[in-house]
């Protein structure tokens, strides 16, 4: 027995075959967290979970020069310490054989350099495939940050709310098939398409036509996720690599293995069966750093689309990941600097912006749920995102959203700043006005201002009147 803060913790060691690689499988968790639900600390890692209806905490440390990791639960059900234990080993990989892999992979020069640099490499897993199924979707093609951002979305809006076991402070699980196969799944801020990708693997998942189980073929579980919509070769390689541990995933659309393999024309796939997914995982890391470089430079490209709306044509920007900027046609100048964007009419991101900007049009959407980059300082930000805090129909003044970012004397830098806002209407700096009411500077010009504050008070009490029908209607019918 050892104790975790004021609580009893059940002390377990797993031991492994080594060599094992800590810090890599580490960083890989690091950078790859689910927000409220499990983290990396100065003492390793750690997560709540449930199992059964049994809610707990766990910690995973390593033990210097020893052959073994350190693991302390809270539980208030030791009959699930296996469960707990078993999960565990999965994630850390802690049953494979390096030396049995190595001897497998160095029969190919490139591997036998990489294997010689990294002994010990792991396949990250997770604590339970369909929750890293889901965060593999939600990270297809965003960056690191976004992707936690967007798991953080999931998992505060939809998850199940919980006291800590540990900290007493209210936390969130991750929220199961059942919850995300029913969800229109608003709160995260991603595509349309991706939202509609999870909500169908949840709904296969619940349905049967998929199964989580690492008892299967792993080729006939890739043809599952497939047949997904959403889902593609990468994600289904990726999923099968991570969630049921299949060994021989090997997911070759992936931008660095694809770079690395155009550098390595003669790399035959047949002599690392049936350990791909390891291949996978010594080259990335081994090619990390060349392609990081490479991938900053891409994710500079950005693409365009325009779009016909009742207040004049707007230029719609996006890069691969999130829309960067929503910017007027009488646009001045160098008020918003950009890369020079490519033309992509059937762009996701951009075709979602136009969908969602339809129905605000129509008075159909009061809230905008897009994955968002705008670029600016820090202090912009700020503003920017207080920005978004103002109520559909209402405005602002400058010292309002001075106060609002906790800065009540710096309402002439909020004034710049709001200036520089590149996302016209999705970030509504259209609701801001001088102190007595009046209308001031706006890039799409004051009369547009004035057409949308117009429309938007229109909509509100167009809206509230729906509403006082339909309880009319309700209360007649219940008569």
């Amino acid at each position: 027995m050892a104790s975790l803060g004021n609580k009893d913790a059940i002390q377990l060691n797993l031991f492994f075959k080594p060599p094992y690689d800590w810090q890599t499988i580490i960083r890989f968790y690091e950078s790859h967290p689910i927000p409220g639900v499990e983290r990396v600390t100065e003492y390793g890692f750690e997560r709540v979970f449930r199992i059964g209806n049994s809610i707990g905490f766990l910690q995973v440390q390593p033990r210097v020069n020893e052959s073994h990791l350190e693991l302390r639960a809270v539980t208030e059900e030791p009959k699930i310490l296996p469960e707990i234990a078993s999960r565990v080993r999965k994630m850390f990989d802690l049953d494979s054989d390096p030396v049995l892999i190595a001897d497998s992979l160095v029969r190919v020069p490139l591997f036998a350099r990489l294997c010689d640099r990294f002994p010990g490499l792991r396949l990250p897993g997770g604590w339970d495939a369909f929750e890293t199924a889901i965060c593999s979707i939600l990270g297809q093609l965003v960056s690191a940050e976004q992707r936690s951002n967007l798991i953080g979305q999931l998992v505060h809006a939809y998850g199940d709310e919980i006291f800590h076991p540990l900290s007493g402070e209210k936390t969130r699980l991750f929220p199961g098939p059942e919850v995300l196969a029913k969800s229109d799944l608003s709160e995260v801020k991603t595509t349309g398409a991706r939202r509609e990708a999870i909500r169908n693997f949840s709904c296969r998942v619940l349905g049967g036509a998929i199964s989580l189980s690492e008892a299967q073929d792993p080729m006939e579980f890739r043809k599952a996720l497939l047949e997904t919509k959403g889902i593609g070769p990468w994600s289904a390689e990726y999923i099968s690599l991570r969630a049921i541990r299949d060994t021989d995933a090997f997911p070759k659309t992936d931008l660095i293995l694809k770079r690395v393999l155009e550098r390595h024309p003669d790399f035959d796939f047949e002599t690392v069966k049936p350990w791909r997914s390891y291949a996978a995982i010594y080259l990335w890391k081994g090619f990390a750093q060349l392609l990081s470089k490479r991938k900053r430079r891409n994710n500079m490209t950005l693409y365009y689309k325009e779009m016909a709306s009742p207040v004049g044509k707007v230029k719609l920007i996006a890069s691969s990941e999130a829309l960067v900027a929503v910017l007027w046609e009488q646009e001045q100048p160098n008020r918003v600097k950009f890369e020079t964007p490519k033309l992509d009419p059937h762009h996701p991101i951009l075709l979602e912006t136009e969908r969602q900007l339809s129905e605000y049009f129509a008075a159909q959407r009061t809230r905008f749920n897009l994955p968002l980059a705008p670029r600016g300082t820090k202090f912009q930000m700020r503003v920017w995102q207080a920005l978004r805090e103002i109520p559909f129909g209402q405005t602002r003044s400058y010292l309002d959203l001075a106060k609002a970012i906790g800065s009540p004397k710096a309402f002439r830098a909020v004034g710049a700043a709001n200036g520089k806002n590149p996302l016209s209407i999705v970030v509504p700096c259209h609701r801001v006005n001088g102190a007595d009411g009046s209308l001031t500077g706006f890039a799409g010009g004051l009369q547009t201002k004035s057409a949308l504050l117009a429309f938007e008070a229109s909509a509100v009490v167009s809206i509230k009147n729906s509403e006082v029908s339909h309880e009319n209607r309700a209360a007649i019918s219940g008569t």
